[in-house]
């Protein structure tokens, strides 16, 4: 183990950051991706989430639209904050509902997140069953498998924060009976490919300023639209199984958690293959750990840099976009990574 404060020679290849194009091994095991998260209902497949979460919006125009104070900024379209509420979030990332019961009216849309993969908790199954006059949305945007769903809820899922690809946001119906919003033109996939494209044509990191810039300039061109997910993520939705990205994040996960459980901002236990390994630091010590990650060309996360509610009206959770850094545990790895990011991530806490 190196001396605290010690340099530490940086990783011949680039730990964590978006992901370059995925490739399936080709022994897809039942169900996909694309199956295990549609369920065989009837879905739809925008380039983002947050464009088909704000299609899923506007088929009930009058509805007030409850999302947590806790959620990335970039899901609120602007065009629908007139009638979105927010509602506070409690320590271990869970809803209070108690707010939402208060001012939610019948017909509402009501949104829960499985916050860092974690499945939706109990708090949340028992409101939706009280309330059944609600509509009720589950935003799995950093979940591969947050288990079974809230009887009636609409589910949206967003693949590029947890495999290679470079653009989609599905959208799959409670059940049968129901047909979601459908994009109505092609995006452009050629624009979207770039980055992932880049990324895995260079695996050493040796011209990672391009990829990165890259990646930079796709995101910053997201926007709301009607656009449709690019065939190519479409198809390998289909050509990869859950359980070979579920599998390794497991096992990822449980590497951390031994040398790093201090730390931790999850349960020991979260029930489902996290997006990362959450620690929850003070904000001097975050900004620390961060810099010196990636120094060393590891390149953890931080959910969020802003939340969409008012930061002012929730402080709490506005204080853990500069309390919490998500390190990378996902199938790209191994133990042995996952053992070197766990002690580098111990000599730059101490």
């Amino acid at each position: 183990m190196t001396a605290a404060g010690a340099p530490v020679e940086p990783s011949s290849r680039p730990i964590g950051g978006f992901f370059e194009r995925h490739r399936a091994d080709g022994d897809v095991e039942s169900p996909s991706l694309l199956a295990a998260w549609t369920g065989g209902r009837p879905h739809s497949a925008f380039v983002n989430a947050r464009s088909a979460f704000s299609a899923l919006a506007r088929t009930w125009p009058t509805a007030s639209i409850w999302l947590p104070a806790f959620v990335c900024g970039d899901l609120l379209d602007p065009a629908l904050a007139a009638r979105t509420r927010f509602y506070p979030v409690l320590e271990g990332f869970t809803p209070d509902v108690a707010v939402i019961e208060a001012g939610a009216r019948p017909g509402d849309l009501v949104v829960f997140v499985a916050s860092f993969g974690l499945p939706i908790g109990p708090e949340a199954r028992a409101f939706a069953a009280r309330r059944p006059d609600l509509r009720i949305a589950e935003d799995r945007a950093q979940a591969l498998d947050a288990g079974a769903p809230i009887p009636g809820a609409w589910l949206l899922f967003s693949p590029r924060k947890l495999l290679g690809v470079a653009d989609g946001g599905l959208l799959a119906a409670p059940d049968a009976a129901r047909s979601p919003p459908q994009p109505t033109t092609a995006a452009d996939a050629e624009a979207l490919w770039r980055a992932p494209r880049l990324r895995a044509a260079d695996p050493e990191g040796r011209n990672n300023a391009a990829w990165h810039l890259a990646n930079q300039a796709k995101e910053a061109a997201m926007t709301v639209g009607d656009q449709a997910m690019t065939a190519e993520s479409l198809a390998i939705l289909g050509e990869v199984s859950l359980e070979s990205l579920a599998a390794p994040r497991r096992a990822n996960w449980a590497v951390l958690d031994r040398g790093l459980r201090a730390w931790s901002a999850l349960p020991a236990d979260p029930g489902a293959p996290p997006l990362g390994y959450v620690l929850r630091l003070e904000p001097e010590q975050r900004d620390r750990l961060l810099a010196g990650l990636h120094a060393r060309r590891v390149f953890a996360a931080v959910h969020w840099p802003r939340i969409a509610a008012l930061a002012e009206a929730f402080p709490r959770e506005a204080a853990w976009t500069r309390e919490l850094v998500t390190l990378p545990c996902d199938h790209r790895y191994d133990a042995a990574t996952m053992e070197r990011i766990a002690e580098l991530a111990n000599d730059l806490l101490r």
